[in-house]
């Protein structure tokens, strides 16, 4: 069955497409607005106005005023959103089909559409906005390094320049140039409408007939972009800035989205850089060159480019370069294997199962492929990737690839000079020898050991079925209809152990198990994993050590053999230990790069100096260097001996989830398993800061808060949706009143020991006290007034809904599962949004001044200086 098989699509007389599919598998309905015009669409007068033009929608209409579409939208439990790209810009609502609001997001999406005010004050205020936004993009490495790319390989066609727009020509935008905009590029004629999930079909196409049916604004000719000339050049670029580690980008022009290569080239991408079993991998990340190493085909329109993306410290950057395109090169030599082709077969048709299952997701797909030429394609494109030969990879790589077809940049940090410049660039290569040796994919050795019908069953609501073993729990929820089980296994315990001297050790070892296990090395556990759709995910976090893969449901068993050698059969080689130490070391630095969660980090360790909560799950450079081969042996040999979790979700019954967990139901733990460390998390208020060279100065907060099992976490839920998001107290004061920030958000995060209330706020340095000023000001409203009726009522339904709308994911169900039974509170999973619209204002009240109005704070600033000057050669 194809996935666009029960599509019902209708072109209106106004030349307006509608796309409508039912999809019962969440309660969830999607709308999601496709135009056809993005940055291709802009002259270069204009760049950026596609995107100002996103904001400005969500801004009001003739019936609706600022922020009206977010209130309205949230009242009904929905989120909105939005995104601009090179050829489109769309706009998504969700919402649970509970509600019965399919109706009233209709009318929000199509008035905001057809009807935008466009008001010239709003504009000024939403321009400052959108210019912090672009400072935030400045400070991003990857961002910059990218679109330089795009600036290299293409002289005259417009996705050479810098798409956001710069502060300057982003001041010159009038309210008559958005408007004209406006008017002729949002028309019937570019605009596909996709309305997916637990609805009528009939009915949701006659809602749309009756709402967009008579909007008349008639098309007009748009000049496109200039075509690119054949003639190319090679180039680099070496930027400087304040980085902790460096990053590099070499790319190639390749094809349109619809041209007959792109299939090819989409499946080389995949080879090179998809999964643990991927060429780069293999041959530069896991020999320690790179900590992460990256191929992608992207295809906007009529362009493509071909890009591998590596980060890695200075000293190793110019040999990784060199290295993976030494790889590419031999891709175009002697072409992947079956076997190769097999996996990326495999881990494609995975991927497009998850990426199906969220009802926005699905009705995105379809517009794109109805705006490239047709809804079909979604089916057609995945026939072709599926049908690629090895002579097809061969033939693209080697015509599209070549290394003197590259253009390379560089971001580094200050001081370090690099090697390739004009004179080592194109680069020269030759394959005289093979460098790859791929292996062959072994079976993964299922043992034969079976679920005991004996042990205690207990159902929780009827979904949720868990059998409770001597060392582990299984955790296991039918999801019928996804075609995939996610399956998870958790150690909690382990990572609450950790101290600043260790800090990082648990996320060593968990990167390290997956190098080698149960006698087989890291790229034959890459291989097999992969082989059966998915990838083995080791992770680490406050509270807990783990291990997942998704995979189809007849692999599950097989799955479950491959986190149990995992988890207790690592070889945890010291040569393999070493590698990836210095490679987290160096993830380490990156992280001191991201002015999100950098500063978050840091404010945790205010708030909680002492404690493991405190410390950065990934450990600081110089720690992690420290640890030695026997550290993480000793810390790994513990992990057995830690009581077990195990969740599967999926397109199984529970019955069958339970023999294919099989190989898992005998973790060696006693029933007196080894307990985490330390009671409930003692808060401390105090504060640091540092400087950066940055265009932003990133400001955090933690106020104490309650642990996860809380009956509190339900009115801090809702109180965390009273000010976040887009309707949000937080966003309409300090981003939309204000102009603050394009960032601005309020995060609980509750953990089994304790917890915070996270806020964050990234504005100009000059405007840095104002907005902390701005910050405690709403909070401390909070506190003093309480909050009316109407506004409590959009909260609690947004919060609810959000709760409602993470079902439609294996793995976010698998992981609030996991969450609820390591809280205590699994017999309350199913009751979470019921709980959420019970909350009264009293409680929010209650929980404010708990949370807010006890003078108990630990902040954290990142303090820009106002100019980011690292793009040294750059733009």
């Amino acid at each position: 069955m194809h996935i666009t098989d029960n599509v019902i699509r209708e072109v209106l007389p106004n030349d307006l497409t509608i796309l409508v599919q039912r999809e019962t598998r969440a309660p969830v309905v999607a709308v999601v607005t496709h135009v056809k015009a993005g940055y291709f669409d802009e002259p270069d007068e204009w760049v950026g106005m596609s995107h100002v033009l996103e904001h400005m929608l969500f801004k009001g209409t003739d019936r609706r005023g600022p922020g009206d579409i977010a209130h309205e939208t949230q009242s009904l439990g929905g989120y909105l959103n939005a995104g601009t790209s090179y050829v489109k810009t769309v706009y998504y609502t969700a919402l649970p089909s509970s509600s019965g609001g399919i109706e009233k997001a209709l009318d929000i999406q199509a008035d905001a559409l057809r009807n935008s005010a466009l008001d010239r004050e709003e504009l000024g205020r939403e321009l400052e906005v959108i210019i912090q936004e672009a400072n935030r993009k400045l400070d991003s490495p990857d961002a910059v390094a990218g679109e330089t790319l795009y600036e290299l390989l293409f002289h005259k066609h417009r996705m050479r320049r810098w798409r956001i727009g710069t502060e300057a020509g982003l001041r010159e935008f009038t309210r008559e140039a958005v408007w004209e905009y406006y008017s002729t590029r949002y028309t019937p004629g570019r605009v596909v409408v996709g309305i997916v999930g637990d609805l009528d079909t009939q009915q949701a196409v006659e809602l749309a007939r009756g709402i967009y049916g008579d909007w008349n604004r008639p098309t007009v000719t748009v000049e496109s972009s200039p075509a690119e000339p054949r003639e190319f050049i090679p180039k680099t670029r070496s930027m400087f800035g304040d980085v902790k580690r460096p990053i590099a980008v070499v790319g190639w022009r390749t094809v349109g989205a619809l041209h007959e290569d792109t299939a090819a080239l989409d499946v080389a991408a995949s080879v090179l850089g998809l999964g643990r079993g991927a060429r780069l991998y293999r041959v530069v990340r896991t020999a320690g060159l790179a900590s992460s190493a990256q191929a992608t085909h992207f295809t906007p329109g009529e362009v493509g480019v071909f890009d591998i993306t590596l980060a890695a410290d200075g000293d190793r950057l110019d040999d990784a370069v060199t290295r993976s395109v030494e790889v590419a090169l031999e891709l175009a030599q002697d072409g992947p294997t079956e076997s190769e082709l097999d996996r990326v077969r495999a881990m494609v048709t995975m991927r497009r199962a998850r990426v199906f299952e969220s009802m926005d997701s699905r009705a995105a797909a379809l517009c794109e492929a109805e705006a490239l030429g047709g809804y079909t394609l979604v089916d057609e494109e995945y026939d072709k990737l599926m049908a690629v030969t090895p002579d097809d990879v061969k033939d693209v790589t080697a015509r599209y690839l070549s290394p003197d077809r590259a253009c390379g940049v560089f971001y580094l940090p200050r001081g370090d000079a690099g090697r390739f410049g004009g004179n080592s660039w194109p680069l020269e290569l030759t394959v005289s020898t093979p460098i790859l040796h791929p292996s062959a994919v072994s079976d993964v050795e299922v043992s034969s050991a079976t679920t005991d019908s004996t042990v205690d069953i207990v159902y929780y609501d009827g979904e949720v079925l868990r059998h409770s073993y001597p060392g582990v729990d299984v955790l296991v929820k039918s999801k019928p209809g996804s075609g995939l089980v996610t399956l998870g296994l958790d150690v909690a315990g382990l990572p609450s152990m950790e101290t600043e001297a260790n800090t990082g050790i648990s996320r060593l070892l968990a990167r390290s198990t997956v190098r080698g296990a149960g006698g087989k090395t890291g790229e034959e556990l890459a291989l097999a994993a992969e082989s059966l759709g998915g990838g083995i995910v080791a992770s680490s976090a406050a509270d807990g050590l783990g291990w997942g893969i998704t995979v189809p449901p007849e692999s599950l068993r097989a799955a479950a053999e491959l986190l149990r050698i995992v988890a207790l059969e690592p070889n945890l080689e010291s040569a393999d230990i070493a590698k990836e130490r210095v490679l987290q070391a160096s993830d380490a630095r990156r992280s001191q790069d991201d002015m999100l969660r950098h500063p978050i980090q840091r404010v945790l360790a205010q708030a909680f100096e002492g404690d493991a909560y405190g410390l950065p799950q990934i450990g600081e450079p110089e720690t992690v260097a420290a640890l030695t081969g026997d550290d993480v042996r000793e810390w790994g040999a513990a992990v057995g001996g830690y009581r077990a979790t195990v969740v599967a979700v999926g397109d199984l019954d529970r019955e069958s989830m339970l023999e294919g967990i099989a190989p898992l139901a005998g973790w060696p733990a006693a029933e007196e398993a080894a307990a985490e460390r330390g009671g409930h998390v003692v808060f401390h208020a105090q504060s640091g800061s540092e400087h950066r060279d940055k265009a932003q100065s990133a400001l955090a907060m933690a106020f104490p808060s309650v642990p996860a099992a809380s009956p509190d976490r339900f009115a801090i839920a809702v109180l965390g949706s009273l000010l976040s998001g887009l309707a949000g107290r937080l966003f309409e004061e300090l981003r939309d009143k204000r102009s603050l920030a394009y960032t601005v958000a309020a995060m609980p995060w509750l953990r089994r020991r304790g917890g915070a209330m996270l806020t964050y706020i990234a504005t100009s340095p000059d405007r840095e006290s104002e907005a902390r000023q701005g910050m405690l000001e709403e909070l401390e409203r909070l506190v003093e007034k309480r909050v009316p009726e109407p506004e409590l009522t959009r909260a609690r339904n947004y919060a609810a809904g959000l709760v409602e709308m993470r079902q439609q994911n294996a793995s976010s169900v698998a992981s609030e599962i996991l969450n609820a039974w390591l809280n205590g509170v699994l017999d309350e999973y199913t009751t979470t949004a019921e709980r959420i619209r019970a909350v009264t204002a009293e409680e929010v009240a209650r929980v404010a001044a708990d949370v807010f109005g006890t003078g108990q704070r630990a902040e954290y600033v990142l303090r820009g200086v106002g100019q980011a000057d690292g793009r040294t050669g750059g733009r």
